[in-house]
Parts: C-alpha cells; sequence; structure tokens
C-alpha cells in the first residue's frame, strides 16, 4: 500500500486537459491535493501559492519547461519547491541533462507508471519539508546566535572570520564588512593594543585574557574547535564585556583602602586630641604668667592659636569618618566645610587661594561620608589641575531651584583655574578607569563620584576650557531635597 502524505499540494502544468485528468486521479488517490495550469505563465503565477511539489510538462505553448524551471529557481518565493519535469517527446539523455541543469529537480518520461509518479512525487515532498526544516533550523540558530549576550565569531583553519553575531560588532563598534572576511587577527588588532600573536603566546591554555578597549574590558577567549582531534575545523573568538564587574572589583579596593585610611586617621586625630588639651592648658599658663615680656607673650598668644587649627582639625577629621549606615539630615554647608578643612594645608603649601561662597539654609538627605567622599573626589582633582604653581579655588554652596525638573534643593559648584579638560576627553570624565592623569591616575574618582550622587538621586556636570582667561573646570552639583526613603 503507497504512503499517504495528507495535506500535500502537487500543481500540475501542462496543456492536455487528458495528461492534467490523469495525473490528478493519481494523485488524489494518493491524497495530494491538485491544482491545475495550463501554459507556463499561469503555472508560474499559481507556483507563488507554494505548492510542495510542481509537475511541469516539458513542451508548453508559451514557453519550454527549461525556461519554466529557470524562472522557478530564480525567483526567491518558489526557488525552494521541487520541480517534476516530464515529457513525451524530450526523451534523450541530452534533453534530460537539460533539464536537470536548468534547476529541475526530477525528470520522467512519457507513459509513466503511476507507482513511479507517486514514488516521485513523495520523495520530492520528503525533500521539500528536509529542506523547509534545515532552513528553518538554520534561521532557528542564527537568531540564538545573535541573540547571545557574548560577542563570537567563527574562524575558519585558515584564520578567516566567516562568521559574527550581532553582540561582536555592537562590542567592537564595528560592522560586518570590518568582521566578516577578515582574519582573526585583523579584527583583534582592530581594538585592542596588543598583537594577536602575543595574546595566544601569553595565555593560558583554555584560560581567558582581560583586555581593554577604550574605557571597557572584556574576558578574550579563542579556542580551536574539532570533532576529530586529527584534524583541525577551525576556531572561536568569545569576548565578555566585564566592564561592570571590573567596576565593582575596583571599587570594592577603594573603598576598603578609604576604610582603613579612615580607621587609622580616626585613631591618630584621637590620640592627638590629649597631647594638644596638654599643650594648651601649658601654653595657657605660660600666656598668663606675669613674668613674661611682651614678645614672648605674643608668641604665645600665636602658638595658642595655631595649636587651636591643629585641634579643629583633629576634630573635622573625627567627623569627616564618623559614618552612618542610614541616611541623615545634613547642612551642606557643613559637609562642604569639612572636606575643604582637609584640604587647607595642601592649598597653603601650593598657594592656592581659596574662595568660598556658603549661602544654603536648606538640609539634605545624604550619606554623609559617601558625600564626603564625593565631593573631596572633586576637590583632589581640582587641586591636581591647578598644581604646585598657585592657582584659585571657588566652591560655592547655595539653595537652587532645578531648572529643568523645577525640584528644589542644594547646589555645590567647585571651578578651578587649572589647565582644563580637552574638549574630546570631557564626555568622558566619569567613565569608569578612564584618566587624563595618565599613570598618577586611577580613573576611579570621577566615575564613583557621579556614582555616589546618582544614588542620591541628583546630577553632576562639568563645564572645562583648556585656553584663555577663564582656563579651568567647573563641577556643578545638584542634590534634590528628598525623604530618607527616596534614596536608592
Amino acid at each position: 500500500m503507497s504512503e499517504r502524505l495528507h495535506g500535500g499540494r502537487v500543481l500540475v502544468i501542462d496543456d492536455q486537459e487528458t495528461t492534467r485528468y490523469v495525473f490528478r486521479r493519481i494523485l488524489s488517490g494518493a491524497g495530494y491535493k491538485v491544482t491545475e495550469a495550463k501554459t507556463g505563465a499561469e503555472g508560474l503565477a499559481k507556483a507563488l501559492e507554494d505548492p510542495d511539489v510542481i509537475i511541469a510538462d516539458v513542451n508548453l505553448p508559451d514557453m519550454l519547461g527549461y525556461d519554466l524551471s529557470r524562472r522557478l529557481k530564480s525567483n526567491p518565493a518558489t526557488s525552494a519547491i521541487p520541480v517534476l519535469q516530464i515529457s513525451a517527446s524530450f526523451i534523450s539523455d541530452e534533453s534530460k541533462a537539460q533539464a536537470l541543469e536548468g534547476g529541475a529537480d526530477s525528470y520522467l518520461v512519457q507513459p509513466v507508471v503511476p507507482a513511479i509518479l507517486i514514488a516521485q512525487v513523495h520523495a520530492l515532498s520528503r525533500l521539500r519539508k528536509a529542506e523547509v526544516s534545515s532552513r528553518l533550523s538554520a534561521r532557528h540558530w542564527q537568531t540564538t546566535f545573535d541573540a547571545l549576550s557574548d560577542g563570537l565569531a567563527l574562524v575558519n583553519p585558515e584564520g578567516v572570520v566567516i562568521r559574527v553575531n550581532q553582540s561582536l560588532l555592537r562590542l567592537l563598534d564595528v560592522n560586518h564588512s570590518e568582521a566578516e572576511g577578515k582574519t582573526v587577527a585583523e579584527v583583534f588588532e582592530l581594538r585592542f593594543d596588543i598583537p594577536f600573536a602575543d595574546f595566544i603566546a601569553n595565555r593560558t591554555l583554555g584560560q581567558p585574557m582581560e583586555l581593554a578597549y577604550g574605557s571597557r574590558w572584556f574576558r578574550v577567549r579563542y579556542d580551536k574547535v574539532s570533532a576529530d582531534p586529527r584534524q583541525e575545523d577551525g576556531s572561536i573568538l568569545l569576548l565578555t564585556e566585564v566592564t561592570h564587574q571590573r567596576k565593582l572589583q575596583e571599587t570594592l579596593k577603594m573603598t576598603e583602602r578609604l576604610a582603613a585610611t579612615g580607621r587609622l586617621a580616626h585613631v591618630i586625630a584621637h590620640e592627638i586630641n590629649n597631647p594638644l588639651e596638654a599643650l594648651a592648658n601649658l601654653l595657657y599658663l605660660i600666656h598668663g604668667s606675669p613674668s613674661l615680656d611682651e614678645m614672648n607673650r605674643e608668641f604665645a598668644a600665636k602658638s595658642l592659636t595655631e595649636l587651636e587649627r591643629i585641634s579643629q582639625i583633629t576634630k573635622q577629621i573625627l567627623v569627616y569618618h564618623r559614618e552612618s549606615k542610614q541616611p541623615m539630615l545634613t547642612d551642606g554647608t557643613d559637609l562642604l566645610q569639612g572636606v575643604l578643612s582637609m584640604f587647607r594645608p595642601q592649598m597653603i603649601v601650593n598657594h592656592i587661594e581659596l574662595r568660598a561662597h556658603f549661602k544654603s539654609s536648606r538640609p539634605v538627605w545624604v550619606h554623609p561620608g559617601e558625600m564626603r567622599q564625593a565631593f573631596s573626589n572633586l576637590v583632589s582633582n581640582a587641586l591636581d589641575a591647578i598644581g604646585d604653581s598657585g592657582g584659585t579655588l571657588r566652591v560655592r554652596c547655595i539653595d537652587t531651584t532645578d531648572s529643568e525638573t523645577l525640584r528644589k534643593g542644594v547646589r555645590f559648584i567647585f571651578s578651578d583655574s587649572g589647565c582644563g579638560v580637552s574638549q574630546d576627553a570631557l564626555p568622558h570624565i566619569f567613565d569608569a578607569f578612564y584618566t587624563t592623569k595618565g599613570l598618577k591616575g586611577s580613573g576611579i574618582g570621577l566615575w564613583l563620584t557621579s556614582e555616589v550622587i546618582s544614588k542620591h538621586r541628583g546630577r553632576v556636570r562639568a563645564r572645562s576650557r583648556t585656553d584663555g582667561s577663564y582656563r579651568g573646570t567647573l563641577f556643578d552639583v545638584f542634590l534634590p531635597q528628598r525623604g530618607p526613603d527616596d534614596l536608592i
């Protein structure tokens, strides 16, 4: 009993009514739904309805079956439909070869045995289903390939990139023409600073290397793929972006260093307080001694004044490193003054004039320790930019209303007369690991500052000039008035 393929559709193209009738009877009996066309043009139109198999006579009234096959195979909409050509007059081997070369998938000579016809249609229908399944699998594979978040490049045994996914193009900022068809070394060296040969030589077998491209970091693997260990089938280049993990690691390291420094400073300041009080008492007694002449009395008064300054600095250090895990309602002026007091000795040594203006009465909910660190980064960067040849640091703290959101809050402005930041570098200064200080900078400070300010629902902006009478950099920080539960 012949196999019945329910739901299969066959298009019969033949100008002879008798032939079409016979084929319809045979194929209908085998479970196929048959549609008919009398000419090649009509057949081409009905082929767009996507039948499973097309049976076409070679000798049609308006065109030869060879031309019909070529037109079907050249049209993307019909190219996958198997074509069976049948003829009673073109029966030579040359005719069969011409038909097959023209695009036909099989060829039968009339008269056709019904069992042979059904078997041929079954075979071609299975071929069509297999091709459709293969194309669907290929689309599924390509969709999955492109959906991977990691960048992936397939490399042939000659070292040429034959396919890349969308993630690799996005991660490396390249297009298909810059990647596919190029050697893997060319693609690699397009974005990474080390030669590909050095990367291969220095990596540990099976282990990735972490490499930088701009301000971003990638974990890079290059592994051979071989189903048969006796031969090489190609390789894969795999890129995983680890910038976020690097940021977290660097932030953790910095936090640990800051915490250790803070604890040490707290201990030192606490221990200094006791001898400071003793010195203050002794100087007070010396200053009040009736036997002291006027000149030495003046020296004792100056000593008391300087000792009071030292005492004030130790108190600021103790306050600076006293942290609360919960946000606190904090006066912006007190917060900023505490930070500036830490840098006053450096300003004096480097002949930097501080011009401070405080006119704020609005307290804000902040994590004081985090905000002090953020302001410290801005002040430290300003002092580094001015250098040791003298200059001016302007700091302001004022009540204001944000022009964009109309939120009330406090504005902090840090402006220096330093060397400035180039316009090319300015958009990147808040990126992690980006620095304009060369080996002296870690690229963490300003990124950490922007993260802290964002956590407090604020914003920070920067402007800079590298020449002219107003050369320098200005950082503008806005912190809105919010409740303690509004912080991230």
